[in-house]
């Protein structure tokens, strides 16, 4: 079964905690929000300059805007930083806000139940402005749609890990699933996949080696800057993952679509988003230091560098005990506060020297 149309309204999301399948099942184009403005001088109009970073440039890309790309938003209650830019959106951004999601802070079966009805919830108000209803069908072949697309995703992860696909391209395909229509996107995750395979024939191109140079494990709230990773990797670093939401604390694994009710497949929906990987939202400080550490073991990371917005604080309050996790397991981090995807020549400066002294370790 299809979703209600192909071209309903698009929908921005703040957060990876809000499942995409939900909103594909009600007629909506689910996309992540990405900032496209440069400084977010409009924003500190609404915001003082001492506030997050990204939250400021979020809004500052709305402002800008004249005729906004979508047409509602979905909020969450990631961090006061969010529930901030809740309240001022609603006064200032032409852009109507269709639910405000609560999204619990532990993975238990009690939070799991509790998410699952906070689901059902915001399904009934996207109801309510959409004038579709949600379905078992609907949900079931939303679930599907997505999966396919996670199979995609992995498959080209493998790719990139083994050296056969650019850092640059992984991140903008990356991108392009959390942005697009996600059967379009799906088409063109599949596009590139086909195009992999043609391209290596043989086993040995397969399996070549790419453990040389440094490797690095990077770490953002939403993605690490385009500019900071073509800095890394023009020196000859290599990046060999990055937890943001742009690819490892995504929902990673394939959803069960078995169920024969909606509260079944909500169940689905809310482990699977309270199960993926720990973000510094959730108070669950040991298990994400220990995914952390493991992480960087398994991918074979030399260093870390936290790519953060200035004045981030869940993610700034976290880096001392990160930092220290790291360095006791003889991991060294570098910390970047940044303002906007602009790296200024101090950061650049920094980078260098940071590599500079782990390749003569």
């Amino acid at each position: 079964m299809k979703a209600y149309t192909d071209n309903g309204p698009t929908v921005g999301l703040f957060s990876s905690f809000v499942p995409r399948e939900l909103l594909f099942a009600l007629g909506c184009v689910p996309v992540r929000v990405f900032p496209t403005a440069t400084k977010p001088t409009l924003a500190e109009m609404y915001l003082p300059r001492n506030f997050c970073a990204l939250t400021r440039n979020l809004l500052a890309s709305f402002l800008e805007e004249e005729r906004p790309r979508i047409q509602a938003v979905i909020f969450t209650d990631d961090d006061d930083s969010s529930r901030r830019l809740r309240d001022v959106w609603a006064e200032y951004v032409p852009v109507p806000i269709w639910g405000y999601l609560e999204v619990p802070r532990t993975n238990d079966s009690l939070a799991i139940r509790r998410f699952a009805s906070l689901l059902a919830d915001l399904s009934r108000e996207i109801e309510s402005h959409t004038g579709n209803k949600l379905t078992v069908g609907h949900l079931r072949s939303a679930i599907a749609v997505y999966n396919e697309q996670r199979h995609l995703l992995e498959s080209l992860k493998a790719s990139w890990l083994r050296g056969n696909l650019p850092t640059l391209l992984y991140r903008n395909l990356r991108r392009l699933a959390l942005t697009e229509h996600p059967q379009r996107a799906n088409e063109a995750l599949q596009h590139q996949v086909n195009a992999m395979s043609a391209s290596m024939p043989s086993e040995v191109q397969v399996n070549k080696a790419t453990d040389a140079g440094t490797r690095l494990l990077l770490i953002a709230e939403l993605a690490t800057p385009t500019s900071v990773v073509r800095q890394i990797e023009s020196t000859g670093a290599r990046v060999v993952t990055e937890v943001s939401d742009l690819d490892e604390l995504s929902v990673a694994q394939q959803v069960p679509e078995k169920g024969e009710t909606l509260e079944d497949l909500l169940a689905s929906l809310a482990e699977a988003h309270l199960t993926k990987p720990p973000a510094p939202r959730t108070r669950a400080i040991r298990r994400r230091l220990d995914y952390l550490a493991q992480l960087a073991r398994d991918r074979g990371a030399h260093a870390v560098i936290c790519a953060y917005s200035k004045f981030c604080d869940l993610p700034l309050a976290e880096y001392p005990l990160l930092q220290a996790e790291m360095e006791r397991v003889g991991i060294p981090v570098l910390l970047l506060e940044l303002e906007d995807e602009v790296l200024s020549g101090q950061h650049r400066t920094r980078i260098e020297a940071f590599l500079e002294m782990i390749r003569h370790k």
